[in-house]
């Protein structure tokens, strides 16, 4: 009888360290995620509700809608589906028609194409490369530059081209209506073939904020 007392007793002894033991990791992550001034990505902020600029909150939830439904669509856009090989993804302008700071576009441009990069099934279909004028830039520096007699049989620095036909180009139009204290917007996102134009996929956002 004792030895089963013991024994539960020590069951239960060990159950509540486990317990603690939990509760004080997940006390810790708390802790750790909240040092610092440091908050949820998609939380709004007291800065997020006196501004006049679109909702960054709702921009990222926006990124990850583009990503999803990008992902999502791949296997019915037939050119990209029925390639012979990965096609060509490349980042395209960005058109900013709002008082909205270009760089927060930049941003969630950059978060989209991030996602999409992990994203197996987008990795499977598509190839990201960086612009032309970036990369032949980083090969001058790494190869010693134009001036150098000695790299004059590198070209110049020129990196890969691609067939225009074979690639796209990511590209993100942002717009704005002002009415008083409202402001309401229209985000789009599409991937464009380079040497037809055509546009294989739109993503578009509607947001309207007031202050």
């Amino acid at each position: 009888m004792r030895r089963a007392m013991n024994t539960a007793t020590t069951t239960l002894a060990a159950a509540a360290l486990i317990g603690a033991a939990a509760l004080a990791g997940c006390t810790r992550n708390e802790s750790v995620g909240q040092s610092g001034g440091r908050i949820n990505p998609y939380a709004s902020t007291r800065g997020d509700a006196v501004s006049t600029a679109a909702s960054m909150p709702a921009m990222l939830e926006y990124s990850d809608q583009v990503a999803e439904a990008l992902t999502r669509r791949l296997s019915n856009i037939p050119r990209i589906a029925n390639a012979p090989t990965r096609v060509i993804v490349e980042l395209g302008a960005i058109e900013n028609q709002t008082d909205t700071p270009r760089s927060d576009f930049e941003l969630i441009q950059r978060r989209l194409r991030s996602k999409l990069i992990n994203s197996d099934i987008a990795a499977a279909n598509m190839k990201f490369v960086e612009s032309v004028q970036a990369m032949d830039a980083e090969a001058r520096r790494v190869r010693g530059g134009e001036t150098d007699p000695l790299q004059r049989d590198y070209g110049g620095g020129q990196t890969d081209r691609y067939d225009p036909a074979n690639t796209y180009v990511l590209r993100g139009a942002f717009f704005e209506s002002k009415r008083s204290d409202t402001r309401r917007y229209f985000f789009e996102f599409n991937m464009t073939n380079l040497q037809d134009r055509e546009i294989v996929f739109n993503e578009a956002f509607d947001l309207a904020q007031q202050r």
